[in-house]
């Protein structure tokens, strides 16, 4: 686990200022939503529209309940959607800060870290109960013979949880497991094995994850290239304030979901060791597949197996389109711009919001994530940092998308004109997101004179 004393990753680069990316416009993208520049991105494209017409149905109607159920909860409070009350409901005021409360002494003797006493609470529901709900659907399933859809529906929105947040603290909390190297939990616990990958290896088994996902191809991967051109989902090749660019950037996320581009990746670099580890992931989550097919039959291996894997890989490819929706223009490498941080966070998971603190310090604690971005807290106003303020990743990715720069230049916060008493104007603030967000830093947009290795 990283602590305070721990280095950032990479050097820290300096912001070339809005005139610069005013002026810097080789890398730009200015065309339409529709703006395919190779065969490869029309194939790409062609995959994502196929993706969307097999899976895009039920996971919206899981995702929509789920969103529904929050929604109940706070009493529509500000809404439907994009209420700025999110989570206020006594669901997560009152009930699970209780239950939390009521547990965190018994709790405190397993984990390393006060503040992670929660996390058994979680192995418990995430590990116990949704299994239980799992083998019961199984139970129904190999007693009737039958694959019932209402019982499908209800499995998946209750395993999700209100506003997906079972979803959500299942897939921080694998990612948190893939970058642990020394382990969350006090000894003994901490030699087990199936605690040290319980989220990994077990729970994610019920939400779609292969295991070695998180902690070889996003934890090796992702964070050694940081979005560039090796990076096997990297978001900088394309505009990304584009409904049509995400959709094709689809099968680049599902292919390394399912562990094909992670292998062929570390094949190339010769990477053998991780080949293999990831190479057991992989079969790990198709023999549970296989295993499921063969005794309750192929319906209720995909209903119940197959679709979590599908959900997963769009909600996540959309997170990792927002966490990584902005370039700097002649500097993309920049990480104070590259990657968004969000403060006041209306769904923030063990502090996810601060992006740019998790590539810096890959193995950092979460708690300590807020020290982290104050002892760099200059610096994000120096570069003129991708911050944003009351909002959360999905909504971040929703106005994107859907090109609604003035909202995004509402909630983001100029640090440097705060610092400078010299604030942009809101038509400034909205041609920065449109730079940052068309920007690219590889693929067939930029000239080859200005491609990075």
């Amino acid at each position: 686990m990283g602590h305070g004393n721990e280095q950032p990753r990479s050097k820290e680069p300096k912001s070339a200022g809005l005139k610069q990316e005013k002026d810097n416009l080789q890398n730009v993208d200015t065309t339409s939503q529709l703006d395919l520049r190779t065969p490869w991105e029309w194939l790409s494209l062609a995959g994502g529209v196929f993706i969307l017409l097999v899976t895009g149905l039920p996971v919206g109607i899981v995702v929509c309940t789920a969103m529904l159920w929050e929604a109940i909860d706070r009493g529509f409070n500000g809404g439907f959607v994009n209420s700025g009350k999110e989570l206020t409901g006594p669901l997560f005021q009152k009930l699970i800060p209780s239950v939390t409360k009521a547990t965190q002494g018994f709790n405190e003797q397993f984990v390393k870290r006060p503040q992670d006493a929660y996390m058994i609470n979680c192995m418990f529901l995430l590990g116990f109960i949704v299994p239980i709900m799992f083998f019961g659907c199984a139970w129904h399933v190999y007693t009737t013979g039958a694959v019932n859809l209402w019982l499908v529906y209800a499995y998946h929105v209750v395993r999700i949880g209100p506003f997906f947040q079972n979803f959500a603290y299942t897939y921080t909390l694998c990612h948190k497991e893939g970058h642990s190297r020394s382990g969350l939990f006090k000894e003994p616990y901490n030699s087990v094995p199936m605690l040290r990958n319980w989220f990994n290896w077990w729970v994610g088994m019920f939400y779609g994850v292969l295991p070695a996902t998180f902690a070889y191809g996003h934890s090796i991967n992702h964070h050694k290239y940081n979005n560039g051109p090796n990076d096997i989902i990297s978001t900088a090749d394309k505009p990304r304030d584009s409904f049509v660019n995400w959709v094709a950037y689809l099968p680049r996320y599902y292919t390394y979901a399912v562990n094909i581009s992670t292998i062929k990746q570390f094949v190339m670099e010769g990477n053998w060791k991780v080949v293999w580890k990831v190479f057991l992931g992989s079969i790990w989550f198709f023999a549970w597949l296989a295993l499921c097919a063969k005794f309750l039959g192929p319906v209720f291996a995909v209903a119940y197996v197959f679709f979590p894997f599908c959900e997963a890989s769009i909600l996540l490819a959309a997170v990792n389109w927002s966490w990584h929706c902005f370039l700097e223009p002649g500097n993309p490498e920049n990480e104070f711009v590259q990657s968004i941080t969000i403060l006041d966070g209306r769904v923030n998971v063990l502090n996810e919001d601060a992006h740019v603190v998790h590539h810096q310090y890959p193995g950092g604690h979460w708690t300590d994530h807020p020290g982290y971005m104050d002892k760099h807290w200059a610096d994000y106003a120096e570069n003129s940092a991708s911050v944003f303020r009351n909002t959360h990743a999905f909504e971040i990715f929703g106005m994107s998308v859907a090109r609604n720069y003035d909202d995004l230049a509402r909630k983001y916060v100029d640090l440097k004109g705060e610092r400078d008493a010299k604030l942009l104007s809101h038509e400034e603030r909205v041609d920065l997101m449109k730079q940052r967000l068309r920007s690219c830093w590889w693929g067939p947009r930029v000239d080859n004179a200005a491609k990075k290795d």
